[in-house]
């Protein structure tokens, strides 16, 4: 009898340890990122925080997350991300919506998605947006870099280093006058330059965000070198409504270029960026402000220097030094200098 009981119990704890196993490998994988800067601003333009001058505490949009996957199939599985922002600014809103949403991936179709997505237009920067989540942002040159809800995304396989993507917004969450509501983007390799040195990208939307766009990138590495390009066609749709400013006759093309160079625990950055389109963030605040006094959209360039040292393998320190000019509006010409702890985990 004890001889039974003891193989009763060894294979139940045998089961337990393998149904531990299993579960253990499809858990979520928990993440998160806590990103502050202390922040000099001379307008209040370009900042996070916008509207707001001088010494500022930054939030780079700390966030944390859970993501994973689960296999339907030896072609299929599921896949998940639930992502919320913490504000540790003197914003009300402690938490702020992110990337949350459910999908199907198979090997051969692709995979889509369901949620609150960042779209094809925005995500297919890659790497070339160097200043990513800081001040010094391409979301400050351009318009049609949103995350929206009630989204569905398809992404194709990979055939030969090619990606195909479309994004759709549905109408109830695009509080749009467009029947279209769209993007569309094709990519040539990826942002690691796991197999390849070069990163091409182009993608086309119509509606979102009130504006029809054409944005094309390039990006090469070269040894510890990369070079970045991104240009963007855009024209303001009527009815087009940003931060609660109307439509004026917006429309014109802007690039941005930039370099990295990386030298052991340092990273150098230079960027370079011009729109006359008048839908970028910064440009935007004019409008905001009621101070465009008619004509042209007004023409900004943006001139940016940063440096990040990576003090382990979790930690970074970056600094960021830049300007935003727009002709004929002086007033909100914005001065930045930036320096922050980035803790990734």
């Amino acid at each position: 009898m004890n001889t039974i009981k003891r193989s009763t119990l060894a294979a139940a704890c045998s089961a337990a340890l393998m149904l531990s196993a299993s579960a253990q490998a499809d858990m979520p994988t928990f993440y998160g990122t806590l990103d502050y800067s202390l922040t000099y601003s001379s307008a209040g333009v370009g900042t996070q925080q916008t509207g707001q001058e001088g010494w500022l505490l930054e939030n780079n949009f700390t966030r944390l997350g859970l993501r994973g996957s689960e296999k339907i199939s030896e072609s299929t599985e599921f896949f998940y991300r639930a992502e919320v922002g913490l504000n540790a600014d003197d914003s009300s809103n402690t938490f702020s919506s992110r990337p949350t949403y459910v999908g199907l991936k198979h090997d051969v179709a692709g995979a889509i998605s369901f949620g609150r997505i960042d779209p094809v237009l925005k995500m297919i920067k890659g790497g070339a947006d160097i200043f990513g989540l800081t001040t010094m942002t391409m979301d400050r040159v351009f318009a049609g870099n949103k995350r929206h809800g009630d989204s569905l995304e398809y992404r194709s396989a990979k055939w030969n280093n090619i990606h195909l993507g479309a994004s759709v917004i549905l109408k109830d969450d695009a509080d749009s006058p467009y029947d279209s509501n769209y993007q569309v983007a094709i990519t040539y390799g990826d942002k690691q330059f796991s197999n390849s040195n070069l990163y091409l990208a182009a993608a086309y939307g119509d509606g979102i965000e009130g504006i029809e766009a054409i944005r094309g990138v390039a990006q090469y590495k070269l040894n510890n070198l990369k070079l970045g390009l991104i240009v963007q066609d855009t024209q303001a749709l009527e009815g087009f409504n940003k931060d609660t400013t109307h439509y004026e006759d917006r429309e014109g093309f802007g690039y941005i270029v930039n370099a990295v160079y990386q030298h052991n625990n340092w990273k150098f950055k230079a960027q370079f960026g011009q729109d006359d389109s008048g839908t970028g963030r910064v440009v935007n605040e004019i409008y905001k402000a009621g101070a465009f006094t008619g004509g042209d959209a007004p023409s900004m360039t943006q001139w940016a220097l940063g440096a990040e040292y990576k003090m382990a393998r979790q930690l970074t320190m970056h600094t960021e030094l830049g300007q935003y000019r727009i002709d004929d509006y002086s007033e909100f010409d914005d001065d930045i200098v930036a320096v922050g702890l980035k803790y990734q985990f």
